[in-house]
């Protein structure tokens, strides 16, 4: 078994995942699905030496190709070689869920999930960095803070209430996760009408107060919301009156320390988009969402803008494009926006502006107010981001299923 030593690639990854496979495709497909969270350390079963090389690159999981290509005993051999060889790693196996034998083999092996090589890339995805979360909070160690940026080439209404709607999912979704959302938005932040909170610290305050910015000021100083546990620090308060973006370097320090107070911090850029160009773009856990609608002039300032964005060194696959499909009726579809400003990632959030304008002026976002095909699109692209509290199913639930499916 032997596996690659390019550690260079390593730098701002979230995970290093060994990948024991002989299957070129499957470990390319794998690189791609997991490029933005994980670094793939392809090792081939038909070698020797792998295993100590997994232990000098200090892999933090490992993936097992259990498929028959390489021979069912080879594939069990090597995930009892690894389960015995790093007994505390994260073993994940990857086949044919349709097979009862394999999946019964490879929990007998050791392996602590299954995954059904044929199943979506964002499938895959969600369960490995659900399967790794869930690793680091039984090691009481904190996963990495994750940064949920909101990009608007415009901006509109709809890009902030996105923001607020995927703040308050998270913050939620899991009582015991830490969500801030932090709300560039000008001349005035919506937070009061829009969430029913008063903001009682803004980023300006903060960044005097830099110093002595500890979890116990935090928590007792920012504002939060009652029903869904979100905390909130906007740049502006309610009154409109006149305030001036922070320099990049002292904002870029705010950041950092709420990084390390938060579990996840969801940015609106708002009016400053372009500025998020230059504030940490190798930053680990990092996510960016760029905004448009079905207007023509909406979906050429986004291109525009995913141009500027990967010509500054972003990875276009690394931005999603969140396609607001006020009028699902009306042409062109998300698919269509997405082709033409050269996303290759989108989520297409379909709702209307009544909804929107509604849910705002009740102080009560989307998210809050039970299933919609807007929200169960925002879920379903956390889910794949692994974002959601830890999902990874039970070892036994894809035996289970594929027995329910047999009788």
């Amino acid at each position: 078994m032997a596996i690659s030593s390019n550690t260079g690639c390593f730098r701002n990854m979230r995970y290093k995942l060994a990948f024991i496979s002989s299957d070129e495709r499957l470990i390319e497909r794998l690189r791609k699905a997991l490029s933005a969270d994980c670094a793939i350390m392809p090792a081939d079963p038909r070698h020797e030496g792998g295993l100590g090389a997994v232990e000098r690159l200090d892999a933090d999981g490992i993936i097992v190709d259990a498929g028959g290509h390489t021979g069912a005993r080879t594939a069990l051999e090597a995930m009892e070689a690894v389960r015995a060889a790093f007994p505390g790693l994260p073993l994940i196996a990857i086949g044919d869920e349709t097979s009862a034998q394999m999946i019964l083999a490879s929990f007998r092996a050791g392996a602590d999930d299954f995954m059904d090589r044929e199943a979506p890339d964002a499938e895959l995805r969600g369960a490995v960095l659900s399967r790794m979360r869930e690793h680091a909070a039984k090691q009481g160690a904190r996963a990495c803070c994750l940064r949920l940026e909101i990009l608007s080439p415009g901006p509109d209404d709809e890009d902030y209430d996105l923001a607020l709607n995927l703040a308050t999912m998270l913050a939620s979704e899991d009582g015991s996760r830490r969500v801030l959302l932090l709300d560039l938005s000008l001349p005035a932040s919506p937070l009061r009408p829009a969430l029913g909170v008063e903001p009682t610290l803004t980023v300006a305050q903060a960044i005097r107060e830099a110093h002595r910015l500890d979890w116990a000021f935090l928590d007792s100083a920012l504002a939060r919301s009652r029903e869904s546990g979100l905390y909130v620090l906007p740049l502006a308060d309610e009154s409109g009156s006149r305030v001036a973006f922070p320099a990049l370097d002292e904002l870029s320090i705010l950041l950092q320390i709420v990084r390390a107070m938060f579990d996840v911090v969801v940015v609106f850029w708002g009016p400053f988009s372009r500025q998020a160009m230059m504030a940490g773009a190798d930053v680990e856990g990092r996510r960016l969402l760029l905004c448009c609608n079905q207007r023509f002039s909406s979906v050429r300032n986004a291109k525009l803008f995913l141009t500027e964005l990967v010509a500054g060194g972003a990875a276009a696959r690394d931005v999603v494009l969140a396609a607001h499909m006020l009028a699902p009726n009306l042409a062109p579809g998300a698919q269509d926006i997405a082709r033409a400003v050269g996303a290759e990632r989108f989520i297409s959030l379909r709702t209307s502006w009544t909804a929107l304008a509604h849910a705002h002026n009740q102080g009560r976002p989307l998210s809050l107010q039970g299933p919609s095909p807007y929200t169960a699109a925002l879920k379903d692209f956390l889910a794949s981001e692994g974002m959601l509290p830890a999902r990874a199913p039970a070892p036994m639930s894809r035996l289970l299923r594929w027995l329910g499916r047999a009788s």
